[in-house]
């Protein structure tokens, strides 16, 4: 048997440390957070009742925890040097890359199973039914699906130049996959079709394959065929509970194409992404370069716009200048940071894709362009601001503390005049202004191309939504600086920013399963309770309350949808989970928690009061 010496290194690295744990306690936390089947269900999943617990515990747990331990498996022994003492021995990057799947992939491994026997075991003394052909069919299919995530995270690391876009990319792909059903695969749809996903959609035997596309529904599919339910990319409990509720007895529908194709849709994106990954690292140079790239360099040789390389604007911004004269030491920080980042592709990359889907939804239905006239562009950009903008700045900005923290740049920074609390205030004010450029010249040009259709945006309309969006930029920043100066590793800042995503993400399920649980009382966005609290659980997010705000600002009645969903959702016979106060509590405003002004200031504290822990933590911790 070849020798594997960086298998067994990852492996015994792992599973010491906490992450085994922490994976094992949220495996049986979720397990038992699930809805519990019935009484029909349990009839006919017969034994396989034991297992449905887990199969959901493994679905939802494995993507997330092999993105914690794959995103950064390549690019950090990358970035750190020791892949290059690595591959300086007989060892070959295809065979490093592989190593690493197995490593990782074994320390999940064990939690995973670990968790599922102990979750198993106690739903079978539960329910006295237990079949060990199912367990033992069950746990190699966990098995395979724990190596098929840690292949596309591995592989997506491979392909990396840096940590940051490691994670934007492992990031990317773990939400889409994990929410495909509901979310990424209705989006694609709607884009390739020009139709929402329905009753009446064209190709509707398409559209059920396409459900089983991601690792996560193809795993469904598999552990829904060796249980004997109807297959399907949902849960066995789902799947057999949405077979009842058809016709009032269990009459499963047909699968549009054989079980057994569920073997192919899970193993084909770890082969892509280990097969692309290794064929970029084999032409990357091992040691990731660390200057500016393309961009700077079209920076560098860009000529200068007379308006920003007079003297007017050096005065304010230069040395010596207005900038200068404010209080604090935090300006040469801030330079540094801008120069920095805006020879970088991610800011003029965030600010491009904002720009592209602003210009895209410039076109909305009729009675959206009567009720906004000019101030269409605006509801266009809210939604590209709020979800692409707010998470491309913290993206940019989740390192900010730790990659210096990691190389040893610290200590020059600490060396120099510029106090703890300064050095925080420059990184956040520096990163902040270079993202600040795109997204400002997205706005305007999106505003700009609407002319010739929608006539100019109000002046003080605009004015008053650009303002917003500054400081929603600069809040997103102090978020990102935020992380990066409380969690000391990368690891653990990527994992947070990816959480923080899906939080959001799933923010409405999260927010009605919160509420029923403080009140006793099943809600949803089509039917919300009499009570306006349920509107504050739902507005806690930053994204939310940005909604909210701007929605203000445009002139849209009170809600923390988009301004086009608002105005659609005032049409009759229209129904979304989109909640606009007026309609469904017969005033704009019927508790003062719920007044724009309001959300303006919880967006406030989301900023603040982090970044004031931020400031504290910093202070007295040492700088290392």
């Amino acid at each position: 048997m070849p020798s594997t010496p960086v298998a067994r290194t990852e492996y015994r690295r792992y599973l010491r440390g906490k992450t085994p744990w922490i994976v094992g306690v949220c495996f049986v936390l979720l397990s038992r957070l699930t809805t519990p089947p019935g009484s029909e269900e349990i009839e006919i999943l017969t034994d396989a009742v034991v297992l449905a617990n887990a199969q959901v515990a493994v679905a939802v747990i494995v993507p997330f925890a092999a993105t914690a331990l794959g995103f950064r498996a390549i690019i950090q022994e990358r970035e750190a040097g020791t892949a290059r003492i690595l591959l300086g021995t007989k060892l070959t990057r295809r065979r490093f890359v592989l190593e690493m799947v197995l490593g990782r992939g074994l320390a999940l491994l064990v939690p995973i199973l670990g968790g599922t026997i102990l979750v198993v075991g106690y739903d079978a003394v539960q329910y006295g039914r237990f079949s060990v052909t199912l367990l033992a069919g069950f746990l190699g299919l966990s098995t395979v699906y724990v190596f098929a995530w840690t292949g596309i995270l591995v592989g997506l690391s491979a392909a990396g130049s840096s940590t940051t876009r490691a994670v934007i990319a492992g990031s990317v792909v773990t939400i889409s996959f994990a929410f495909w059903d509901n979310v990424t695969l209705a989006f694609l749809w709607q884009i390739a079709t020009g139709s929402p996903p329905g009753n009446q959609m064209a190709y509707p035997t398409v559209f059920a394959i396409a459900e089983w596309v991601s690792p996560m529904s193809a795993y469904n599919v598999l552990t829904n065929w060796l249980f004997g339910v109807p297959v399907g990319p949902d849960r066995a409990v789902t799947q057999v509970s949405d077979a009842i509720s058809e016709t009032g007895r269990f009459t499963p529908t047909a699968a549009p194409i054989p079980a057994w194709c569920g073997v192919g849709f899970l193993l084909v994106w770890p082969v892509v992404s280990l097969l692309g990954g290794t064929a970029m690292l084999r032409r990357a140079d091992i040691t990731p370069s660390g200057g500016t790239g393309v961009f700077g360099t079209l920076v560098d040789h860009c000529p200068s716009v007379p308006w920003f390389s007079g003297h007017r604007f050096r005065s304010t911004t230069g040395r010596d200048g207005v900038v200068d004269a404010l209080p604090g030491s935090w300006q040469p920080l801030a330079r540094r940071e801008f120069s920095r980042l805006v020879r970088t592709s991610l800011v003029w990359v965030v600010g491009l894709l904002v720009l592209v889907a602003g210009v895209a939804s410039l076109s909305p239905d009729r009675y959206v362009q009567a009720a906004l006239g000019p101030r269409v562009p605006l509801a266009a950009l809210q939604t590209p601001l709020g979800f692409l903008g707010g998470f491309g700045v913290l993206f940019g900005t989740f390192r900010a503390v730790i990659r210096e923290r990691t190389t040893g740049s610290i200590r020059l920074t600490a060396g120099t005049g510029v106090s703890r609390t300064a050095t925080l205030v420059g990184l956040v004010v520096g990163r902040a202004s270079a993202f600040a450029v795109p997204i400002v010249a997205a706005v305007f040009l999106t505003c700009l191309v609407a002319v010739p259709q929608y006539g100019v945006v109000p002046l003080t309309t605009f004015a008053g939504f650009l303002v917003f969006t500054l400081v929603f930029v600069v809040g997103m920043a102090a978020l990102g600086v935020t992380v990066s100066t409380i969690v000391r590793s990368q690891s653990v800042a990527g994992v947070t920013v990816l959480l923080f995503a899906v939080v959001h993400v799933a923010w409405y399920s999260l927010s009605n399963t919160i509420y029923g649980t403080l009140t006793g009382t099943s809600v949803t966005g089509f039917a919300p309770p009499e009570n306006p609290t349920y509107l504050f659980v739902r507005w806690l997010p930053p994204l939310q309350l940005f909604n909210v705000v701007t929605n203000a600002i445009i002139g849209v009645p009170n809600s923390a949808g988009s301004a086009t969903g608002v105005i659609s959702e005032l049409q009759p016979n229209y129904f979304s989970n989109i909640v606009v106060v007026r309609i469904d509590y017969g005033v704009d405003v019927p508790a003062w928690y719920l007044h724009p002004g309001v959300s303006g200031i919880q967006l406030g504290l989301w900023f603040v009061l982090p970044f004031g822990l931020a400031l504290l933590l910093y202070r007295y911790r040492s700088i290392d």
